[in-house]
């Protein structure tokens, strides 16, 4: 899976779980782009609760874990950053599954 379309499956996920707990994403509608703002927090009005509940979210989609140290400001903070750390995880994942 590409860089691009983890950023988009990133944003539009964001986009549905603040839909469905009765907020909306500043700058995105029904048709979610991946244009505007990197900021969950800006662009979604994310709480640091709903940050974590959104990791927890990415994690079963992509069916990865994020460590401990991925818990960072940037990885909270940026879409672009996040799924940068996804396609890596996603890869080493990959590699692991290939030698084993």
């Amino acid at each position: 899976m590409d860089d691009k379309r983890i950023l988009d499956i990133v944003h539009q996920t964001a986009a549905e779980m603040m839909t469905a707990e009765g907020g909306e994403a500043a700058g995105h509608g029904s048709a979610v782009s991946t244009e505007g703002t990197d900021s969950l927090i800006d662009g979604y009005g994310f709480s640091s609760i709903d940050a974590l509940k959104y990791l927890l979210i990415l994690e079963e989609k992509f069916g990865i874990t994020f460590a401990d140290r991925d818990l960072n400001d940037e990885l909270l903070y940026s879409a672009t950053a996040l799924a940068k750390r996804i396609a890596a995880l996603l890869e080493t994942q990959g590699q692991a599954q290939a030698s084993g």
